[in-house]
């Protein structure tokens, strides 16, 4: 059983790296099989189609991305000390991963339900943590945070759908959506660290 896991870790971890720089509809099962040395057999002994592995990549991605964020928020002093390291992080990712890796997601319904529920499982905890950055004097008090979260995450998913995610890279898409709106909700207090944040981070 343990062995059968450590296989399956490291499928993940190879599928994961080809759907990232080639993107999903371009990555064949025989592809996969093919760069792991495996029988295709073998592979589909493991997972019963190509959605199903994107499906594991996509939870063990988030698996770890939480661990992470626990750490970096053990670390943060206020809301902005774990957004702006988080949207930094974020940026450097999308980096790495073609642009039509985002919009061949979309076209796996399993997928798109797993991160509708997920949307809908941390939605409250978003809103919470953002909340807090009023009590520090980061955010202005009247922003309602429940519909700025959710107008960033279907706003994403918008742009998967119309030609702006062809016509830009998801970097730029985020800078000017995610980043614009943080500093739009942010207080002069908040807005003068997130400035001198990114000029650290320009300078680096």
């Amino acid at each position: 059983m343990q062995q059968r896991d450590e296989v399956r870790q490291h499928v993940i971890s190879v599928a994961s790296k080809l759907f990232h720089s080639q993107g999903i509809r371009s990555v064949t099962m025989d592809d996969i099989a093919h760069e792991l040395s495996m029988s295709k057999r073998t592979l589909y002994q493991l997972f019963a189609d190509k959605e199903e592995l994107l499906l594991a990549c996509l939870e063990h991605h988030d698996r770890a991305e939480h661990e992470r964020l626990t750490l970096i928020s053990q670390r943060a002093e206020n809301v902005l000390e774990f957004l702006l390291p988080l949207f930094v992080s974020k940026m450097k990712e999308m980096d790495q991963i073609c642009s039509s890796f985002f919009a061949d997601v979309m076209r796996y319904p399993r997928v798109m339900a797993y991160f509708e529920q997920h949307k809908r499982d941390n939605e409250d905890d978003a809103v919470e943590f953002l909340n807090q950055g009023k009590e520090q004097g980061l955010f202005r008090e009247e922003v309602n945070f429940r519909i700025v979260v959710r107008q960033l995450s279907s706003g994403m998913e918008m742009f998967q759908r119309n030609s702006l995610a062809k016509e830009y890279s998801q970097r730029e898409l985020f800078e000017n959506t995610v980043l614009v709106t943080f500093r739009g909700c942010a207080t002069p207090k908040g807005v003068s660290m997130i400035d001198e944040f990114f000029k650290e981070y320009t300078l680096k």
